[in-house]
């Protein structure tokens, strides 16, 4: 690599013999430095840890997340989804049957991303389990639950998104045709969500957002969740920023399914045989 000679001589100002060794040194953390500021580094954790009662018995053997959809694993589609959007470091937040998700990519060769993992002793529900990756997590980073599919979400323009708002979160939200099974959101003006209702009883209409179940989070977030607690990001942290107005929701009408019920599995299957879901 060849530089200009007044950025040579730019660069070997700042070599000190304490901080800055020498200019190798010091180009390496200067290019570091410069990549960072254009393109941050971007990390996705996904919630693997549930335990998929309402799929039993299915997951009595298999973990939720390794239910297989279109000839791969349900976690593996989400995967590699995340890599056409080049994300750097995917961290599974592993709970119920985790060495089965271990082993399964631990034994596959995962080029252009880094696979960490947390493991949890005992459930820790969405918010405590990523509170348990804080070692991992540093700027902005996506947490998605590992039941969700969806096929033209375009996660650039969702963190731009949160980018500008400058906000604790940003949540995806969509329509459905049940919305009472899910999480519904009041939708204000300029994108703030002004409440949360999770699942709730009465009948609501199909005009209603409900969460996706992906969001893009501020490490700043990780401060109102104690460590080692059970804690919900829908029912005990979500509800309060949208009270601080520091929540906002991004609007997605493209494929979206949850996987949480046996008929909702057989659906994303039919889907992938029928070409409604693209999983390649």
């Amino acid at each position: 690599m060849t530089l200009d000679d007044s950025l040579m001589i730019k660069i070997d100002r700042l070599v000190d013999g304490s901080k800055f060794k020498n200019r190798s040194q010091t180009t390496e953390f200067l290019i570091k430095k410069g990549l960072e500021e254009l393109r941050p580094e971007r990390t996705a954790v996904i919630l693997c840890g549930g335990l998929g009662t309402r799929l039993r018995p299915l997951t009595y053997v298999t973990p939720k997340p390794m239910l297989p959809i279109g000839g791969q694993p349900l976690l593996e589609y989400q995967i590699n989804y995340l890599k056409k959007f080049s994300f750097d470091q995917i961290i599974l937040a592993t709970g119920y049957l985790q060495e089965q998700i271990v082993r399964y990519f631990s034994e596959r060769a995962l080029t252009d991303v880094e696979i960490k993992y947390s493991f949890e002793k005992e459930p820790l529900d969405t918010g405590g389990a990523i509170k348990n990756t804080e070692r991992l997590l540093r700027g902005n980073f996506l947490t998605l639950n590992s039941d969700v599919v969806f096929d033209s979400l375009d996660l650039n323009r969702l963190f731009e998104f949160h980018k500008a708002k400058q906000c604790m979160a940003t949540v995806v939200l969509v329509k459905v045709k049940e919305p009472s099974r899910f999480g519904l959101t009041e939708l204000g003006q300029n994108d703030i969500i002004t409440d949360f209702i999770e699942k709730p009883k009465k009948i609501v209409s199909e005009t209603t957002w409900v969460n996706a179940g992906v969001y893009v989070l501020s490490t700043k977030i990780l401060k109102r969740i104690r460590a080692g607690r059970k804690v919900s990001l829908e029912k005990d942290i979500f509800p309060k920023l949208a009270r601080e107005k520091s929540v906002y929701g991004f609007t997605y009408d493209g494929y979206w399914s949850d996987v949480g019920t046996q008929s909702d599995y057989i659906k994303v299957c039919r889907d992938v045989l029928t070409g409604n879901l693209r999983v390649s």
